[in-house]
């Protein structure tokens, strides 16, 4: 097993910077009231400070807005996760609570990070962030239909197809986190606006949460433009039991 992120990604976007959570041992099936009440609580903190209309205006979400304009994709109709997030809580809708390993979801409308993950047991060979060559197929989350992958399109893929299309806008049906996952790989991603130490400190926070509520292993990962030449030691960590 092995993430990595292909050498066009940085030279396309440099200031493209990924921390990577790897959970192994997951106890992912109780459910936990405080979690949810948490949820509730950072609901309605976003819906006082925010509205939707001033969404484009936080410096974190146009950096994602020009990412995807970069590769040929509108914003409007196609949102980076985290922004999906924040309209989600700002049409009235609640977050995601529907097992313990959805707590990132807690912090993450807070340090405004993009974010997703992948069942590290149905993933086929490895993890890459990579430029598509338009010749991939996909099935979203909750289908079972192929779709076709435009070419130039970031996504995570693994050796046999893709696993989140347009960077961080629609994770796949395949390796869709569920209560008995056992084994996961989370990313929180960030561009111009996302400094290292975000990303190192959410990362932390992620963990500390998932050991309190689901147990396991965790290794902690951070690749940035200048850390890729550490890309081979990265793969050679997550092959590890």
């Amino acid at each position: 097993m092995y993430f990595t992120i292909d050498s066009m990604i940085p030279g396309l976007f440099p200031a493209v910077k990924a921390g990577v959570l790897v959970c192994k041992g997951l106890n992912n099936q109780n459910a936990y009231p405080e979690i949810t009440s948490q949820l509730r609580q950072v609901e309605a903190d976003l819906r006082q400070k925010y509205n939707i209309e001033g969404l484009g205006a936080l410096p974190k979400i146009a950096d994602w807005r020009e990412a995807y304009r970069k590769f040929g994709f509108s914003p409007s109709a196609h949102r980076s996760s985290i922004e999906a997030l924040l309209r989600r809580v700002l049409q009235g809708k609640e977050l995601p609570s529907i097992s313990p390993s959805s707590i990132f979801t807690i912090s993450l409308p807070q340090t405004y990070l993009a974010a997703g993950g992948d069942d590290l047991d149905k993933v086929e060979g490895g993890i890459t962030l990579t430029v598509a060559d338009g010749s991939e197929l996909f099935i979203m989350l909750g289908t079972d239909k192929p779709e076709p992958i435009k070419k130039g399109e970031v996504v995570y893929r693994d050796d046999k197809e893709v696993l989140c299309r347009s960077w961080n806008y629609r994770e796949c049906e395949k390796t869709k986190i569920t209560p008995g996952t056992q084994n996961v790989c989370l990313v929180l991603e960030g561009l111009e606006h996302s400094s290292s130490e975000e990303i190192h400190q959410a990362l932390s926070e992620l963990k500390s949460l998932l050991q309190k509520y689901c147990g396991g292993n965790y290794q902690e990962f951070f690749l940035d433009k200048n850390s890729l030449e550490s890309t081979t030691q990265l793969i050679l960590l997550v092959k590890q039991e």
